[in-house]
């Protein structure tokens, strides 16, 4: 089932805050519209990687790290 997230967090290079940002579990995404793959920044992230970069505070592979999230 797909899933779409709403995360906030900052980019590692800079510490600039985002938020707003939409992720979804799946990176098959092929529909337009509400959350269309023009609006998805992110393919492939689940809710447990969400909730473990959040708890390690960093992130190791990415260039950003998140702060919060909940599910949309």
């Amino acid at each position: 089932m797909r899933k779409y997230f709403e995360i906030s967090g900052y980019w590692k290079d800079n510490n600039e805050e985002f938020e707003g940002y939409i992720v979804t579990n799946y990176d098959d995404h092929e529909e337009d519209g509400e959350y269309g793959e023009d609006d998805i920044f992110y393919f492939g992230m689940e809710e447990s990687d969400i909730q473990a970069m959040i708890e390690e505070k960093k992130s190791t592979i990415d260039d950003f790290v998140i702060t919060e999230y909940k599910t949309i």
